[in-house]
């Protein structure tokens, strides 16, 4: 019995998206390869600064004082996530919120090299 070139064709494709979909999850964005600075609108800034180009675990340095916070990568839907108890970084490449931190980061952008 011959496949048809319709039901070939259909079974190419769903084999280049199962590929495409068991690709690593999405990087956050990187100034280099294991870090990133933001600039924000009220003047703060902050650095992460990640594990590996892969990161599992990344530390987030604040312009206050350096403060440093250690967060974990954590599930989400859209997007990448660190966080550890009430401080979260998230970003989707375009928008970045950090919340729980002492000092509030609003408007931040990824600074330009």
């Amino acid at each position: 019995m011959k496949a048809s070139p319709v039901v070939g064709g259909v079974l190419a494709l769903t084999l280049v998206w199962a590929q495409a979909s068991a690709a690593s999850p999405k990087q956050p964005p990187m100034n280099n390869f294991d870090f990133a600075y933001y600039t924000c609108a009220d003047g703060g800034a902050f650095q992460m600064s990640y594990d590996s180009s892969t990161p599992k675990t990344a530390t987030l340095t604040t312009s206050n004082n350096n403060r440093r916070y250690e967060l974990v990568r954590t599930p989400v839907d859209q997007g990448v996530q660190f966080a550890k108890g009430p401080i979260k970084f998230w970003t989707d490449g375009k928008s970045v919120v950090v919340d729980g931190t002492q000092v509030a980061f609003r408007k931040c952008r990824l600074k330009s090299s």
